[in-house]
Formats: C-alpha cells, sequence, structure tokens
C-alpha cells in the first residue's frame, strides 16, 4: 500500500509507485502484489488500454 492508486482505473487495489522517470503499476490481491506494468512517465496509460481489465 505504499503507492497510491492509479487515476486510470479506478480501482483502489491497482497502484502505483514512481520511480524515478518510472511508474511501477501493481496489483494487490489479498497479502501478493503482482506488478502489472513499468511504464515511463511520459507515457500515456490510454496507448495501452485495456491492459488493466479484470481478468
Amino acid at each position: 500500500m505504499m503507492g497510491r492508486p492509479v487515476p486510470e482505473t479506478g480501482s483502489p487495489q491497482i497502484r502505483e509507485h514512481f520511480i524515478y522517470s518510472y511508474r511501477l503499476i501493481y496489483e494487490i490481491r489479498g497479502e501478493t502484489n503482482y506488478i502489472l506494468g513499468v511504464i515511463h512517465g511520459r507515457r500515456l496509460l490510454e496507448s495501452i488500454d485495456g491492459r488493466f481489465d479484470a481478468g
């Protein structure tokens, strides 16, 4: 829970942590964290639409 919720997803379980110029995006499921992506800070999440759909 170190990072903040990703505004683009609207899900409190999907969070991000900024590391230099990158966004580390992860999902919290129980006691396990899953890394969903490491994205350069200038890249828009809209260009990778659909990657955060539940599944």
